[in-house]
């Protein structure tokens, strides 16, 4: 049995959704459903209940969890300690917004300092980069706000004031019909809405910053946007409306307090020496 069908069986006992579970695994909603069938068919049983917007686990799907959990945990330590034998390495995760704001600037870091290191990435979401650093799958997490645990050091290392873009021909008519709204939090939003009540709602909502500008630059309209992105290529046609005082763009970088690897600890240090930060 491939390992693969009980890690994909444990995203839709979290997310009790086969959608949500499929975007998580960058998998189709088909593949992730074929993978489910598969193991029910090996463990002769239903694993889940099936209603049409609730999925809840059946009695053997409870009972086979908890291996899940144990033989997934198992296979990734295992994976660690093979890593360790053929040399030093990372594991970064990343919110979407965060990947696209720093990561790469990042790993470039890494790549110029640490030459040797392997590295993996991957994007996550807030719940999962969460989670997977306090089980030690990531060693580095990258975010747009602090995790917050007490086992947790976080440290701002990127941050650039917001703004209001808006396409030239709509500057005088601002509507809801034409945003796009970015997951910037909840201080941006409020800012926002307090300026602007009619920008509530949004033709289009995402957590991706690719996805805002090649709509932006295909279609027109407005959205907030860090204020040094008015200088970017696709951009020439975009006013900036206005500034947020008390609202930025960030991305922290978090690591568990307790890093057991000092290869891994000097790599910390240096990544926070060279994105200083005023906190």
């Amino acid at each position: 049995m491939d390992i693969r069908f009980l890690s994909t069986f444990i995203e839709v006992a979290n997310t009790r959704h086969f959608g949500k579970a499929a975007e998580n695994l960058f998998l189709t909603q088909s593949a992730v459903s074929a993978r489910i069938k598969l193991l029910e068919e090996y463990f002769q049983t239903n694993l889940f209940i099936r209603h049409r917007n609730s999925i809840q686990l059946t009695p053997a799907g409870e009972k086979l969890l908890p291996y899940a959990h144990q033989l997934s945990d198992t296979l990734v330590e295992a994976k660690r300690e093979l890593k360790l034998e053929s040399g030093e390495y990372v594991v970064c995760g990343a919110t979407q917004l965060a990947s696209e704001l720093q990561l790469s600037s990042t790993l470039s870091h890494i790549h110029e300092h640490f030459p040797d290191w392997s590295v993996k990435a991957e994007i996550l979401t807030l719940d999962n980069l969460s989670r997977q650093l306090h089980e030690r799958v990531i060693d580095l997490a990258f975010s747009s706000e602090p995790l917050k645990s007490e086992e947790v050091v976080s440290r701002k290392i990127f941050e650039e004031p917001l703004g209001l873009f808006v396409a030239s021909r709509s500057a005088d008519a601002i509507s809801a019909a034409d945003f796009i709204a970015i997951e910037w939090g909840t201080k941006a939003r409020e800012q926002l809405c307090q300026n602007y009540p009619a920008l509530r709602e949004a033709k289009l909502r995402t957590n991706s910053l690719r996805l805002a500008l090649a709509s932006l630059e295909e279609e027109g309209g407005c959205a907030v946007l860090p204020v040094s992105f008015g200088g970017r290529p696709g951009m020439q046609g975009f006013t900036l409306v206005t500034t947020f005082d008390t609202s930025t763009a960030c991305v922290y970088l978090n690591h568990l307090k307790t890093v057991k690897r000092s290869a891994l600890a000097t790599m910390v240090d240096t990544l926070f020496s060279l994105n200083p930060s005023d906190e």
